[in-house]
């Protein structure tokens, strides 16, 4: 890892300032890496979508984390697995469109 040792000073005007702050926490970085990424022209891609897809899955393994313990202690014997399975696969189709479409932003 490099170590930061170069300080770099730039006047903005007030309204400057607060587009590149709202920008930095929407890339969700802080300041110094979003202007440090703008200015070495780093790719910087913000997938807003992805937060309820994340979200989504979360709420599959947990579903599938508490099928698996009663399988365990044998409170069920077979468990039916096509919802997890059309809602996996809904996510893999809605991440393959926002791949497309964050491909063709570029």
């Amino acid at each position: 890892m490099d170590n930061k040792t170069k300080f770099i000073r730039a006047r903005v005007t007030e309204k400057e300032y607060k587009e590149i702050k709202t920008k930095a926490k929407k890339a969700k970085l802080n300041l110094s890496s979003y202007i440090t990424k703008s200015a070495l022209n780093k790719e910087i891609i913000i997938i807003e979508e992805l937060k309820d897809m994340v979200h989504n899955i979360s709420k599959i393994g947990n579903n599938i984390n508490q099928l698996t313990v009663l399988a365990h202690t044998e409170k069920i014997k077979v468990v039916d697995l096509k919802e997890f399975k059309k809602a996996l696969n809904s996510i893999w189709k809605e991440l393959s469109e926002l791949t497309i479409r964050t491909q063709k932003r570029k």
